[in-house]
């Protein structure tokens, strides 16, 4: 049985793995789109009809590998797609698979999960340490209502994470998992549940422990509060997050107000 959600997904509301990203310059941007053109072409030339989306080995997370082994023939594509692609950042796998990802940021950004997954997939390809691939498969996975397997991304990103700047959003994204997957367990299975609850609550304050200013967390954690019916302790992360400049949808507001007027008012 799945239980109905909340808003906790506002349009615009920051569903992005990066707090930031890095910016590309629009040579890299080019070179990127041109390469990725190559690989496809030769793809395509390996194909004998085109196959729905839901069905290409390229829209599941690592090309489905382990559990689908790579044949032969990609392999081949895959080292011209690797050539290629390094010989535009001096021949730097890891800046090559930086420069991926945040391609597939741009277009998870704008809604298109499938060219978004093939991008993290070149990412992975080129780096399979960069913890930005795997924080894509679980924002992609997360996006389709794909909760197990966005967690088990997230934590695996969480393991391979170099970046103290970026962690607070990466647990924040990764309490929102776990959210999720608390929200899509029927609440006859308390105990199921709130097992889940607990994890995005701890990855909320771990996130806000990092980077207490850091103010989409203390939103999300007020949502989860919201959801779970904990509405004192919602408002004051919300109005934590509000007094750090966040944007909270008056919708959300709403809601919550029908349930417990703010005790800051």
């Amino acid at each position: 049985m799945k239980v109905a959600r909340t808003v906790l997904r506002e349009p615009g509301a920051g569903n992005s793995p990066w707090a930031t990203r890095r910016h590309l310059k629009g040579g890299e941007v080019k070179n990127i789109l041109v390469y990725s053109f190559t690989f496809f072409t030769l793809l395509l030339s390996s194909c004998a009809l085109p196959v729905p989306n839901s069905q290409r080995i390229d829209d599941k997370p690592m090309y489905g590998q382990p559990e689908i082994p790579r044949p032969g023939y990609m392999q081949k594509i895959d080292e011209v797609f690797i050539n290629e692609a390094i010989s535009g950042f001096g021949g730097d796998r890891n800046e090559a698979s930086i420069a991926w990802a945040a391609v597939a940021e741009d277009f998870f950004r704008k809604g298109n999960l499938h060219y978004a997954m093939r991008r993290y997939n070149q990412a992975w390809l080129l780096d399979p340490e960069n913890y930005l691939a795997y924080w894509g498969f679980g924002q992609v996975a997360l996006a389709r209502d794909e909760f197990d397997s966005s967690i088990k991304y997230l934590e695996k990103a969480k393991k391979l994470i170099n970046d103290t700047y970026q962690e607070p959003a990466l647990l924040s994204d990764t309490g929102s998992a776990y959210l999720y997957k608390a929200m899509s367990i029927s609440v006859e299975n308390s105990v199921e549940r709130e097992k889940y609850f607990a994890l995005a609550y701890e990855n909320f304050e771990k996130s806000t422990k990092l980077d207490p200013n850091y103010p989409h967390s203390w939103k999300r954690w007020g949502y989860a509060l919201y959801d779970e019916g904990k509405y004192l302790d919602a408002w004051e992360k919300i109005n934590k997050a509000q007094s750090l400049g966040e944007q909270v949808s008056e919708k959300f507001l709403s809601h919550l107000s029908s349930k417990m007027p703010n005790p800051k008012k």
